[in-house]
């Protein structure tokens, strides 16, 4: 695949993802992974012609552990609209 279409592959997970919630799964997308292909390429052995890109992990959210949301900016700040 080229790579402008690995947007693709964020649609895709996009989608996964949305899936999951539907079924009350939680999932967090791992791009990092990527940084570690060769390494995981030593134990997973894929062939030649595929890369390991992204990973996601998929579970239940536990609701006793308080963690930080990441602050969004409002769409104002990020989007602009065109006519």
């Amino acid at each position: 695949m080229p790579t402008p279409r690995w947007a693709d592959v964020g649609i895709y997970l996009q989608t996964v993802m949305l899936l999951l919630r539907a079924e009350g799964l939680h999932s967090c997308a791992q791009e990092v992974w990527a940084e570690y292909h060769r390494s995981v390429a030593e134990v997973i052995s894929p062939p030649p012609e595929r890369m390991l890109f992204c990973g996601m992990s998929i579970g239940f959210a536990d609701p006793a552990v308080a963690h930080p949301r990441i602050r969004r900016a409002p769409l104002s700040e990020t989007v602009t609209f065109l006519d």
